[in-house]
């Protein structure tokens, strides 16, 4: 069986955001309907859905269903649009042997001890 969504959970990572449900429909590209019918336990998301609420939200799936306490996210949407250098660097960085991408992450987070 499959984990369920824990409506609670979607709820409050919504308003960890501090965004209405209508603004969390918009970025999930659902309808405000469904998304309310979600929130409120009478209509079940497909896995899929889930996982979608879960990028979205900056969260993971294992606290929308309940599996776990801890809100920090499993995935992370970068859009190009919004954030091209970062899109830029996630996408150079796939290409790279796991030498090299331990370097670039010990080299970012000398980076954030300086700053």
């Amino acid at each position: 069986m499959l984990p369920e969504l824990v409506p609670e959970n979607l709820k409050n990572a919504r308003e960890s955001l501090g965004i209405t449900r209508m603004e969390a429909a918009k970025r999930m590209n659902i309808p405000q309907s469904s998304y309310v019918r979600y929130e409120a336990g009478k209509r079940k998301p497909t896995q899929a859905t889930i996982a979608q609420m879960a990028l979205t939200l900056g969260t993971s799936v294992d606290y929308l269903t309940g599996k776990t306490r801890k809100t920090v996210p499993d995935a992370i949407l970068v859009n190009k649009e919004n954030n091209p250098i970062l899109f830029e660097l996630v996408k150079d960085a796939q290409a790279l042997d796991k030498e090299r991408l331990e370097h670039l992450y010990h080299y970012i987070s000398t980076l954030q001890e300086k700053s």
